[in-house]
C-alpha cells in the first residue's frame, strides 16, 4: 500500500480520530454483512484505531486487523476488547493466504491509496487470503458526489474536546485526484498542516481491476453518492467466449464464463495492452483473433504479437516511448485549442 500520511503517524493527530470521526456510517454495513454471510474470520484492513475490528470481535468473530501506523496500532490495542483482536503492522500483503471469510477496507481506505499498483496489489493479496468463496466489501467516494467542494476551512471546521479543531481547505481537482490541505489545532494551541489527496475512480475501474483480480463483484447502487462494493472470491477465470462492442467512442470486450454472470469491461487504447488484459481474464489469444474478426476490426492481434515478440526489446520500447509521447502531444495540442 502507499506510504503512511505523517498526518496517520503523529501521535497527536492519532488521539483525535475517534473524537473527529465519532460514528463511521459504513460500519453497520460491515457488521451486518459478516454476521449475514456468516463470517468465522474476518480481516480488517487500514484498521486504523480499530474501532471496527474490536467491534466484530465482541460480536464473535475472529478477527485480524492490519494498518501500517504504529500509533494507530498502538491506541487500538488499548481498546476494552483489543486482546480479542489480532493486530498486524503492514498492509493487505501481510495477511496470510487462503484465511478469512470476509476482507473489508472501511472508512475509504480505497480511496487513500493513491497509487493504481498499490491499489491493485492490495486487491490481488485479499484475493490470495480469501477462502474460496469469501468476499471482499470496501466504500469509496465517488467523483459526483463532489464533496471536496465543502472542503473549506468555514464549513468543514470541527471543535473538538479541550479546544482542539479539524478542518479541510484549499481543496482541488486534478483528474480524479483531490489534493487538500488537513488542518488541526491542538489543545494548547499548536496549529498543524499536512498536506493530503485522495483518488476518485470510477466504478467501471474498480469493476475492471477487480474482474482481473478474480472476484466477482456485485452490482452497486448506481444513484448513491458513496460506493459500497461487494465481491466473491472467484475460481480462476477461463473464458468461454468473447466479443467486442463499441460504445460511446470506446472498445468494450465482454468476457462470458463457466459463472453464467458475463463481464463488460472497457479495454485501452494500447492494443497489446488489450491483449494482455484478456489474457488475465482467461481468454486465449485465438478468442481475441477471433473476435476481432466477428466485430470487423482492423487488427490482427496474432500479428502483433508475432511482429513485437521478434523485434528486440529495446528498440520496441523506444517506439512505444515515441507513439506515447505522441498521443500526450496530441492531447495537449487539442486541449490548447
Amino acid at each position: 500500500m502507499s506510504a503512511t500520511s505523517e498526518e496517520h503517524t503523529d501521535p497527536r493527530i492519532v488521539a483525535l480520530h475517534d473524537a473527529l470521526h465519532p460514528q463511521p456510517r459504513e460500519h453497520p454495513f460491515y457488521v451486518d454483512l459478516a454476521a449475514q454471510l456468516p463470517a468465522v474470520s474476518v480481516a480488517d484492513v487500514g484498521c486504523g484505531t480499530g474501532r471496527l475490528a474490536a467491534e466484530l470481535a465482541r460480536r464473535g468473530h475472529r478477527v485480524t486487523a492490519v494498518d501500517p501506523s504504529a500509533p494507530m496500532l498502538d491506541l487500538a490495542r488499548r481498546r476494552p476488547i483489543g486482546a480479542l483482536v489480532t493486530w498486524l503492522r503492514g498492509d493487505a500483503r501481510t495477511l496470510p493466504e487462503n484465511a478469512f471469510d470476509l476482507v473489508v477496507l472501511a472508512g475509504g481506505v480505497v480511496s487513500e491509496i493513491t497509487d493504481d499498483r498499490e491499489l491493485i496489489a492490495s486487491f490481488a493479496a485479499v484475493r490470495r487470503a480469501l477462502r474460496p468463496g469469501g468476499r471482499l466489501a470496501f466504500d469509496a467516494r465517488r467523483y459526483r458526489a463532489r464533496d471536496w467542494t465543502r472542503w473549506t476551512r468555514a464549513a468543514s471546521y470541527r471543535r473538538l474536546a479541550d479546544g482542539a479543531a479539524a478542518w479541510r481547505e484549499d481543496a482541488r481537482a486534478d483528474g480524479d485526484r483531490i489534493r487538500y490541505r488537513a488542518g488541526y489545532r491542538l489543545a494548547d494551541g499548536t496549529e498543524l498542516a499536512f498536506d493530503r489527496e485522495v483518488r476518485l475512480r470510477s466504478d467501471v475501474w474498480y469493476q475492471t481491476v477487480l474482474t482481473e483480480a478474480g472476484f466477482r463483484v456485485d452490482p452497486a447502487d448506481d444513484d448513491a453518492d458513496g460506493l459500497l462494493v461487494l465481491a466473491a472470491a472467484g475460481p480462476p477465470r477461463r473464458a468461454s467466449g468473447l466479443r467486442f462492442e463499441r460504445a460511446a467512442d470506446r472498445l468494450w470486450a465482454v468476457v462470458d464464463d463457466d459463472t453464467g454472470r458475463p463481464a463488460r469491461v472497457p479495454m485501452p487504447d494500447d492494443s497489446l495492452e488489450i491483449i494482455a488484459r484478456l489474457r488475465r481474464m482467461g481468454v486465449a489469444l485465438d478468442q481475441v483473433v477471433a473476435a476481432a474478426r466477428d466485430a470487423g476490426l482492423d487488427w490482427d492481434p496474432a500479428g502483433e504479437v508475432r511482429a513485437r515478440s521478434e523485434a528486440g526489446m529495446d528498440e520496441w520500447r523506444r517506439r512505444d516511448r515515441e507513439e506515447r509521447e505522441r498521443r500526450k502531444q496530441a492531447f495537449r495540442d487539442r486541449m490548447a485549442r
